[in-house]
Protein backbone atom coordinates (compact mmCIF):
# COMPACT_ATOMS: atom_id res chain seq x y z
CA UNK A 1 0.00 0.00 0.00
CA UNK A 2 2.08 2.68 -1.00
CA UNK A 3 2.06 6.27 0.61
CA UNK A 4 1.96 8.93 -2.03
CA UNK A 5 3.18 12.77 -1.64
CA UNK A 6 0.11 14.16 -1.83
CA UNK A 7 -1.01 13.21 0.98
CA UNK A 8 0.14 15.20 4.13
CA UNK A 9 -2.41 13.74 6.58
CA UNK A 10 -4.70 13.92 9.82
CA UNK A 11 -3.58 17.83 11.07
CA UNK A 12 0.18 17.15 10.50
CA UNK A 13 0.78 20.61 11.58
CA UNK A 14 -1.23 20.95 14.65
CA UNK A 15 1.29 17.95 15.83
CA UNK A 16 4.76 19.51 14.59
CA UNK A 17 3.69 23.28 15.79
CA UNK A 18 3.99 22.58 19.10
CA UNK A 19 7.58 22.04 19.02
CA UNK A 20 9.79 24.52 20.46
CA UNK A 21 12.10 26.84 18.60
CA UNK A 22 15.77 26.74 19.34
CA UNK A 23 16.59 24.72 22.06
CA UNK A 24 19.91 25.84 23.24
CA UNK A 25 19.83 25.53 27.00
CA UNK A 26 23.39 26.46 28.01
CA UNK A 27 23.68 29.99 25.52
CA UNK A 28 23.10 32.52 28.14
CA UNK A 29 25.89 34.97 28.06
CA UNK A 30 25.01 35.79 31.93
CA UNK A 31 23.71 32.29 33.31
CA UNK A 32 26.39 32.20 35.49
CA UNK A 33 27.21 36.23 35.92
CA UNK A 34 25.79 38.82 38.47
CA UNK A 35 22.81 40.45 36.35
CA UNK A 36 23.85 44.28 36.16
CA UNK A 37 20.99 45.64 38.63
CA UNK A 38 23.03 43.57 41.51
CA UNK A 39 26.19 45.34 40.72
CA UNK A 40 25.11 48.43 40.49
CA UNK A 41 23.11 48.24 43.28
CA UNK A 42 26.35 47.19 45.05
CA UNK A 43 28.27 50.09 43.89
CA UNK A 44 29.28 52.55 46.60
CA UNK A 45 28.43 56.09 45.22
CA UNK A 46 30.60 58.98 46.21
CA UNK A 47 28.11 60.59 47.86
CA UNK A 48 27.39 58.82 50.35
CA UNK A 49 30.70 58.45 52.16
CA UNK A 50 31.20 60.26 55.03
CA UNK A 51 33.79 62.22 55.97
CA UNK A 52 35.41 63.16 59.32
CA UNK A 53 36.57 65.87 59.71
CA UNK A 54 40.05 65.54 60.24
CA UNK A 55 42.50 66.23 63.33
CA UNK A 56 45.59 66.49 61.77
CA UNK A 57 47.71 66.64 58.51
CA UNK A 58 48.44 63.09 58.58
CA UNK A 59 44.61 62.29 58.93
CA UNK A 60 43.79 64.60 55.96
CA UNK A 61 45.89 62.82 53.20
CA UNK A 62 44.38 59.42 54.73
CA UNK A 63 40.93 60.76 53.84
CA UNK A 64 41.81 62.38 50.41
CA UNK A 65 44.02 58.61 49.76
CA UNK A 66 40.25 56.86 50.58
CA UNK A 67 38.61 59.36 48.78
CA UNK A 68 40.62 58.91 45.56
CA UNK A 69 40.28 54.79 46.20
CA UNK A 70 36.76 55.17 46.14
CA UNK A 71 36.38 57.01 43.20
CA UNK A 72 38.68 54.80 41.51
CA UNK A 73 37.27 51.34 42.47
CA UNK A 74 33.54 53.13 41.51
CA UNK A 75 35.39 53.74 37.32
CA UNK A 76 36.38 50.13 37.42
CA UNK A 77 32.97 48.64 38.72
CA UNK A 78 31.03 51.47 36.38
CA UNK A 79 33.26 50.21 33.19
CA UNK A 80 32.38 46.56 34.31
CA UNK A 81 28.63 47.48 35.33
CA UNK A 82 28.95 48.72 30.92
CA UNK A 83 30.38 45.37 29.87
CA UNK A 84 27.81 43.50 31.46
CA UNK A 85 24.80 45.43 30.02
CA UNK A 86 26.38 45.50 26.44
CA UNK A 87 26.97 41.58 26.56
CA UNK A 88 23.40 41.07 27.85
CA UNK A 89 22.33 43.22 24.89
CA UNK A 90 24.64 41.12 22.39
CA UNK A 91 23.05 37.77 24.02
CA UNK A 92 19.36 39.44 23.79
CA UNK A 93 19.97 40.27 19.67
CA UNK A 94 21.73 36.87 19.09
CA UNK A 95 18.72 34.61 20.42
CA UNK A 96 16.19 36.76 19.33
CA UNK A 97 17.45 35.90 16.07
CA UNK A 98 17.85 31.71 16.47
CA UNK A 99 14.24 32.25 17.86
CA UNK A 100 12.55 33.53 14.45
CA UNK A 101 10.19 30.89 12.30
CA UNK A 102 11.00 31.57 9.02
CA UNK A 103 14.79 32.72 8.82
CA UNK A 104 18.17 31.48 10.01
CA UNK A 105 19.75 35.19 9.44
CA UNK A 106 20.22 38.11 11.45
CA UNK A 107 18.78 41.20 10.12
CA UNK A 108 21.02 43.84 9.63
CA UNK A 109 19.45 46.72 12.21
CA UNK A 110 20.47 43.62 15.20
CA UNK A 111 23.86 43.17 13.57
CA UNK A 112 24.55 46.76 13.54
CA UNK A 113 23.51 46.77 17.67
CA UNK A 114 25.37 43.92 18.41
CA UNK A 115 28.53 45.65 16.67
CA UNK A 116 28.02 48.58 18.46
CA UNK A 117 28.18 47.49 21.70
CA UNK A 118 31.35 44.93 21.06
CA UNK A 119 32.90 48.25 20.45
CA UNK A 120 32.00 49.03 24.13
CA UNK A 121 33.21 45.61 25.27
CA UNK A 122 36.73 45.85 23.72
CA UNK A 123 37.46 49.18 25.31
CA UNK A 124 37.46 47.44 29.05
CA UNK A 125 40.70 45.57 29.09
CA UNK A 126 39.15 42.99 32.08
CA UNK A 127 36.32 41.68 29.41
CA UNK A 128 38.76 40.27 26.90
CA UNK A 129 36.80 36.91 27.43
CA UNK A 130 33.54 38.49 26.26
CA UNK A 131 35.26 40.31 23.40
CA UNK A 132 36.78 37.56 21.69
CA UNK A 133 33.77 35.14 22.40
CA UNK A 134 31.49 37.74 20.79
CA UNK A 135 33.70 38.67 17.97
CA UNK A 136 33.97 35.64 16.64
CA UNK A 137 30.23 35.14 17.23
CA UNK A 138 28.65 37.25 15.16
CA UNK A 139 31.06 36.12 12.22
CA UNK A 140 28.52 33.70 11.03
CA UNK A 141 31.19 31.30 11.66
CA UNK A 142 34.07 32.73 9.88
CA UNK A 143 36.55 30.40 9.77
CA UNK A 144 39.43 33.16 8.97
CA UNK A 145 38.56 34.60 12.23
CA UNK A 146 38.72 31.72 14.77
CA UNK A 147 41.35 33.77 16.39
CA UNK A 148 38.97 35.13 18.03
CA UNK A 149 37.02 31.86 19.48
CA UNK A 150 40.58 30.02 20.55
CA UNK A 151 41.56 33.16 22.49
CA UNK A 152 38.45 32.99 23.91
CA UNK A 153 39.18 29.23 24.71
CA UNK A 154 42.01 29.62 26.12
CA UNK A 155 40.94 32.22 28.88
CA UNK A 156 37.84 29.95 29.55
CA UNK A 157 38.10 26.39 27.92
CA UNK A 158 35.48 24.86 29.65
CA UNK A 159 32.68 27.64 28.98
CA UNK A 160 29.41 26.12 27.49
CA UNK A 161 29.45 28.77 24.72
CA UNK A 162 33.16 28.32 23.88
CA UNK A 163 32.46 24.74 23.33
CA UNK A 164 29.32 25.68 20.78
CA UNK A 165 31.31 27.55 19.16
CA UNK A 166 34.06 25.67 18.35
CA UNK A 167 31.77 22.79 17.74
CA UNK A 168 30.09 24.66 15.42
CA UNK A 169 33.25 25.75 13.67
CA UNK A 170 35.15 22.09 13.53
CA UNK A 171 31.61 21.14 11.77
CA UNK A 172 32.26 24.51 9.06
CA UNK A 173 35.94 23.29 8.54
CA UNK A 174 34.74 19.75 8.77
CA UNK A 175 37.83 18.39 10.92
CA UNK A 176 36.13 15.05 12.38
CA UNK A 177 38.37 14.55 14.35
CA UNK A 178 37.73 17.91 16.37
CA UNK A 179 33.96 17.42 16.11
CA UNK A 180 34.39 14.05 18.13
CA UNK A 181 36.43 16.18 20.50
CA UNK A 182 33.87 19.23 21.09
CA UNK A 183 30.77 17.00 20.53
CA UNK A 184 32.43 14.64 23.60
CA UNK A 185 32.32 18.44 25.76
CA UNK A 186 28.79 18.99 24.95
CA UNK A 187 27.50 15.75 26.21
CA UNK A 188 29.58 16.10 29.17
CA UNK A 189 28.14 19.70 30.22
CA UNK A 190 24.70 18.61 28.77
CA UNK A 191 23.89 20.56 26.05
CA UNK A 192 23.26 17.02 24.44
CA UNK A 193 21.79 15.59 27.37
CA UNK A 194 20.04 11.81 26.94
CA UNK A 195 17.26 12.47 25.57
CA UNK A 196 18.47 14.47 22.44
CA UNK A 197 20.97 11.48 21.89
CA UNK A 198 18.19 9.14 22.05
CA UNK A 199 16.00 11.51 19.37
CA UNK A 200 18.39 12.14 17.11
CA UNK A 201 19.24 8.78 16.83
CA UNK A 202 15.57 7.83 15.97
CA UNK A 203 16.40 11.09 13.61
CA UNK A 204 18.79 9.45 11.83
CA UNK A 205 17.23 5.32 11.38
CA UNK A 206 14.04 7.53 10.05
CA UNK A 207 16.50 9.00 7.44
CA UNK A 208 18.62 5.79 6.53
CA UNK A 209 18.40 5.39 2.44
CA UNK A 210 18.03 9.35 1.87
CA UNK A 211 21.43 11.10 0.91
CA UNK A 212 20.77 14.79 2.54
CA UNK A 213 19.19 14.91 6.05
CA UNK A 214 18.46 18.60 6.57
CA UNK A 215 18.20 20.01 10.38
CA UNK A 216 18.05 23.14 11.95
CA UNK A 217 19.82 24.51 15.37
CA UNK A 218 22.37 23.12 18.09
CA UNK A 219 20.86 20.00 19.20
CA UNK A 220 19.79 18.80 16.29
CA UNK A 221 22.58 18.99 14.12
CA UNK A 222 24.89 18.08 16.83
CA UNK A 223 23.23 14.76 17.86
CA UNK A 224 22.98 13.69 13.98
CA UNK A 225 26.41 14.29 14.20
CA UNK A 226 27.31 12.75 17.62
CA UNK A 227 25.43 9.77 16.61
CA UNK A 228 27.10 9.36 12.97
CA UNK A 229 30.85 9.56 14.28
CA UNK A 230 30.34 7.36 16.97
CA UNK A 231 27.99 4.94 14.39
CA UNK A 232 30.15 4.52 11.27
CA UNK A 233 28.07 2.03 10.03
CA UNK A 234 25.11 3.68 9.98
CA UNK A 235 23.94 6.07 7.68
CA UNK A 236 27.52 6.69 6.63
CA UNK A 237 26.85 8.01 2.96
CA UNK A 238 24.49 10.64 4.70
CA UNK A 239 24.83 14.31 4.30
CA UNK A 240 23.98 16.51 7.39
CA UNK A 241 22.86 20.09 5.96
CA UNK A 242 22.09 22.37 9.00
CA UNK A 243 20.40 25.62 8.31
CA UNK A 244 22.04 27.45 11.39
CA UNK A 245 25.45 26.22 9.78
CA UNK A 246 24.72 27.46 6.68
CA UNK A 247 24.88 30.86 7.44
CA UNK A 248 28.61 30.34 6.64
CA UNK A 249 30.04 30.73 3.48
CA UNK A 250 32.92 27.85 4.53
CA UNK A 251 30.29 25.43 5.56
CA UNK A 252 28.55 26.19 1.93
CA UNK A 253 32.05 25.47 0.18
CA UNK A 254 32.59 22.02 2.18
CA UNK A 255 28.84 20.83 1.15
CA UNK A 256 29.66 22.04 -2.41
CA UNK A 257 32.58 19.56 -2.83
CA UNK A 258 29.85 16.91 -2.03
CA UNK A 259 27.59 17.16 -4.68
CA UNK A 260 25.27 19.37 -3.08
CA UNK A 261 23.66 22.60 -4.83
CA UNK A 262 22.80 25.85 -3.46
CA UNK A 263 20.71 29.18 -4.03
CA UNK A 264 22.06 32.11 -5.09
CA UNK A 265 21.16 34.04 -1.61
CA UNK A 266 22.62 34.58 1.33
CA UNK A 267 19.86 34.90 3.43
CA UNK A 268 18.83 31.44 4.57
CA UNK A 269 14.95 31.89 5.37
CA UNK A 270 11.86 29.79 4.25
CA UNK A 271 12.06 30.67 0.73
CA UNK A 272 15.48 29.92 -0.19
CA UNK A 273 14.92 26.41 2.13
CA UNK A 274 12.19 25.71 -0.31
CA UNK A 275 14.79 26.37 -3.33
CA UNK A 276 17.24 24.29 -1.62
CA UNK A 277 14.90 21.31 -2.15
CA UNK A 278 13.87 22.14 -5.81
CA UNK A 279 17.19 22.66 -6.54
CA UNK A 280 18.70 19.00 -5.54
CA UNK A 281 15.31 17.37 -5.76
CA UNK A 282 17.24 14.66 -7.74
CA UNK A 283 18.62 13.65 -4.47
CA UNK A 284 16.31 11.96 -1.50
CA UNK A 285 15.77 13.88 0.93
CA UNK A 286 15.07 13.96 4.73
CA UNK A 287 13.89 17.07 6.63
CA UNK A 288 13.81 16.72 10.25
CA UNK A 289 10.82 17.51 11.78
CA UNK A 290 12.60 20.12 14.11
CA UNK A 291 12.50 22.43 11.63
CA UNK A 292 9.96 25.18 12.35
CA UNK A 293 6.46 25.01 11.09
CA UNK A 294 7.05 27.90 8.63
CA UNK A 295 9.85 25.95 6.32
CA UNK A 296 7.84 22.58 6.52
CA UNK A 297 4.83 24.02 4.95
CA UNK A 298 7.07 25.68 2.12
CA UNK A 299 7.41 21.66 0.69
CA UNK A 300 4.18 20.23 2.48
CA UNK A 301 2.70 19.32 -1.33
CA UNK A 302 6.31 17.29 -2.43
CA UNK A 303 6.83 15.52 1.32
CA UNK A 304 5.63 12.92 3.57
CA UNK A 305 5.78 12.07 7.35
CA UNK A 306 8.02 8.82 7.88
CA UNK A 307 9.45 8.40 11.44
CA UNK A 308 10.55 11.47 12.83
CA UNK A 309 11.70 13.01 9.21
CA UNK A 310 9.84 14.72 5.97
CA UNK A 311 11.17 12.76 2.98
CA UNK A 312 11.44 14.70 -0.56
CA UNK A 313 13.30 14.44 -3.73
CA UNK A 314 13.69 11.85 -5.53
CA UNK A 315 12.07 8.81 -3.38
CA UNK A 316 11.56 5.54 -4.33
CA UNK A 317 7.98 4.22 -3.65
CA UNK A 318 7.26 3.45 0.21
CA UNK A 319 4.54 1.51 1.57
CA UNK A 320 3.11 1.66 5.07
CA UNK A 321 4.07 -1.61 5.59
CA UNK A 322 7.76 0.18 5.48
CA UNK A 323 6.99 2.69 7.81
CA UNK A 324 5.87 -0.12 9.98
CA UNK A 325 8.85 -1.97 10.39
CA UNK A 326 10.53 0.99 11.19
CA UNK A 327 8.85 1.97 13.89
CA UNK A 328 8.90 -1.84 15.23
CA UNK A 329 11.90 -2.78 14.84
CA UNK A 330 14.30 0.33 14.46
CA UNK A 331 13.52 3.23 16.29
CA UNK A 332 14.34 3.31 19.88
CA UNK A 333 11.06 5.46 20.81
CA UNK A 334 12.79 6.01 24.21
CA UNK A 335 11.03 9.38 24.67
CA UNK A 336 7.87 7.80 24.65
CA UNK A 337 8.66 5.06 26.99
CA UNK A 338 11.51 5.75 29.17
CA UNK A 339 12.28 9.66 29.58
CA UNK A 340 10.18 11.55 31.55
CA UNK A 341 11.31 15.27 31.40
CA UNK A 342 9.89 18.08 29.97
CA UNK A 343 12.89 17.71 26.95
CA UNK A 344 10.67 14.42 26.43
CA UNK A 345 7.45 15.20 26.14
CA UNK A 346 8.50 17.99 23.65
CA UNK A 347 9.91 15.73 21.37
CA UNK A 348 7.56 13.06 21.39
CA UNK A 349 5.28 14.81 19.75
CA UNK A 350 6.63 14.93 16.44
CA UNK A 351 6.53 11.02 16.89
CA UNK A 352 2.89 11.50 16.55
CA UNK A 353 1.98 11.90 13.00
CA UNK A 354 4.17 8.32 12.50
CA UNK A 355 1.83 6.78 15.64
CA UNK A 356 -1.58 8.59 13.70
CA UNK A 357 -0.51 6.99 9.81
CA UNK A 358 0.13 3.73 11.28
CA UNK A 359 -3.20 3.67 13.32
CA UNK A 360 -5.28 4.49 10.50
CA UNK A 361 -2.76 1.34 8.70
CA UNK A 362 -3.78 -1.21 11.48
CA UNK A 363 -7.36 -0.20 11.22
CA UNK A 364 -7.35 -0.25 7.53
CA UNK A 365 -6.07 -4.15 7.39
CA UNK A 366 -8.81 -4.60 10.13
CA UNK A 367 -11.52 -3.80 7.98
CA UNK A 368 -10.34 -4.64 4.67
CA UNK A 369 -8.01 -7.80 5.00
CA UNK A 370 -6.36 -9.74 2.31
CA UNK A 371 -8.20 -12.66 3.34
CA UNK A 372 -11.65 -12.65 5.35
CA UNK A 373 -12.29 -16.11 6.10
CA UNK A 374 -16.41 -16.90 7.51
CA UNK A 375 -16.84 -16.62 11.40
CA UNK A 376 -20.07 -19.07 11.12
CA UNK A 377 -18.41 -21.97 10.09
CA UNK A 378 -19.22 -24.78 11.87
CA UNK A 379 -19.38 -28.48 11.35
CA UNK A 380 -22.42 -30.04 10.99
CA UNK A 381 -21.41 -33.73 12.01
CA UNK A 382 -18.94 -35.32 12.68
CA UNK A 383 -20.00 -38.24 11.05
CA UNK A 384 -17.98 -39.59 7.84
CA UNK A 385 -20.83 -40.89 5.06
CA UNK A 386 -20.11 -43.76 3.33
CA UNK A 387 -20.24 -42.33 -0.81
CA UNK A 388 -23.32 -44.13 -1.82
CA UNK A 389 -23.08 -47.16 -4.90
CA UNK A 390 -24.65 -46.57 -7.88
Amino acid sequence: MKIFFTIIIFGFYHFVSAQPPENNTNGNVLNSSPTINTIQNSLVSPDSITIVQPESRSKRNDVRREKTESKSAYKVKSKKSQSIQSAQIIEQEYEQSRMQSNTRMISPESQKKMESELDKIEKDENASFEYNLYRYTLTNYNVSKESYINEAERIRPNDSRVVLQKTANECVKGDSSSMRLYLEKLTKNKTLDQETLDYTEDVVLSSTGNDLLITHGTKDTYGVIHYQLNHPNSAASLIVVSLELMRSKNYRELLRTKGVLFPNSNKINTAYFKSFCALNAQKKIAVSLTLPVDYLKSISSHSVPFGLVLITGNQKDLCLSDLEKLWDSKLNKRNLTLHKSQQAKNYAKNYRPTEELLRRFEAQKLSSPYMNPSKDFKTKSSKIKTPRKN
